[in-house]
């Protein structure tokens, strides 16, 4: 077989892939979009991060494309927004109670099947002695899937001159829209320490239980999603401007599936530079899915960051796939907020 012909046979086995794990999406093994860079996404694996150590205002921002580079079609585009309020500073002291917005809109094959979600969550994270603080969130989402049969390519569709859509493909999809409200919950244990310090959490994802399914006669209560994180940072020298050592490691379980990240992240800070802070390096491994290495430009309220997913489970050997995915987080105050400084952008 030539180079052509090997080609061409792996974008279709690939596509033939995305389309199963779309299909695949709809019954019992469904598992909920997952980014490399979670933590700069707090609010998809731990309600009570909500606002955690934002100084009033925060906005993040991921975009992930999965698997762009082996196949035509586009198999996973992922794309989350969050915007977080402190309330209360005045009144509260060093406790922290935040409101937090999130929208999420995950689309597969190009837009076969795509699931928005919209949700609005509370979090009070309270400082129990000078040095540890525990919190406790909820959530409250509002789930939209849309499923476009009309775009199906089914095997018995393709010929000599490929797909033909006006083949019949006898599977009738019978619900294509469904919406659901969902609510999650999560706990925090943090403390910051002389020159090191950590962070424990645990959220609990789809509570509710609610139902999904693209057959009438075929519906399925959505498994709950349980997630487990752990961080840590130590300093590196003392003082103001020490570079300091983030570990980081995330596990998740959800049905049948189990998700285990363990990463490191080193913050080189730049002295004597007014706007860049430091520049962050670090590698992660999503055990038995890929390795990738991330970079982060960190200044005084605000990370830009970027990771390339190496992938390393049976998918790589389709073709030369792979996953990008590009983070944003700012931090920002009110023209009246004056009463406490910037707190950390995120956490690891």
């Amino acid at each position: 077989m030539n180079k052509m012909s090997q080609y061409i046979n792996n974008n279709f086995k690939l596509s033939l892939l995305a389309i199963s794990m779309s299909v695949l999406g709809l019954s019992a093994t469904a598992q909920d979009p997952h980014f490399s860079q979670y933590f700069a996404s707090p609010m998809t694996i731990n309600p009570s991060y909500t606002g955690k150590d934002v100084a009033d205002m925060r906005v993040a921002v991921n975009m992930r494309s999965q698997w762009w580079g082996g196949t035509s079609i586009n198999p996973y585009s992922t794309a989350t927004f969050s915007f977080e309020k402190r309330l209360a500073t005045d009144r509260l002291g060093d406790d922290q109670l935040a409101i937090g917005f999130l929208g999420l809109t995950d689309g597969s094959n190009n837009g076969i099947l795509k699931n928005n979600y919209f949700g609005t969550s509370i979090a009070y994270n309270k400082l129990v002695s000078s040095k540890t603080t525990i919190g406790l969130g909820l959530s409250m989402v509002y789930a939209n899937r849309i499923l476009d049969a009309n775009q199906f390519q089914f095997q018995s569709q393709f010929g000599s001159m490929g797909f033909q859509r006006s083949i019949p493909a006898n599977d009738f999809i019978t619900v294509q829209k469904r919406s659901y409200l969902d609510f999650n919950a999560g706990v925090n244990l943090s403390q910051d320490l002389d020159n090191w310090g950590y962070t424990l959490g645990a959220g609990y994802f789809h509570a509710g239980r609610p139902n999904e399914g693209a057959y009438n006669n075929n519906q399925y209560a959505i498994d709950t999603r349980l997630s487990l994180q752990g961080n840590a940072w130590f300093g590196l020298g003392r003082g103001e401007h020490r570079s300091t050592f983030h570990v980081s490691t995330l596990t998740e379980f959800q049905g049948v599936n189990k998700i285990f990240t363990l990463g490191g992240v080193y913050k080189a800070k730049i002295a004597g530079d007014e706007t860049i802070e430091s520049l962050n390096f670090g590698v992660f491994d999503r055990f038995g899915d890929a390795v990738y290495p991330y970079v982060g430009l960190e200044a005084k309220k605000w990370i830009l960051s970027l990771t390339y997913d190496v992938v390393t489970s049976e998918v790589s050997s389709y073709n030369s796939v792979s996953s990008i995915e590009l983070g944003f987080v700012w931090q920002f105050s009110g023209k009246k907020y004056t009463s406490k400084p910037v707190g950390k952008i995120m956490r690891y």
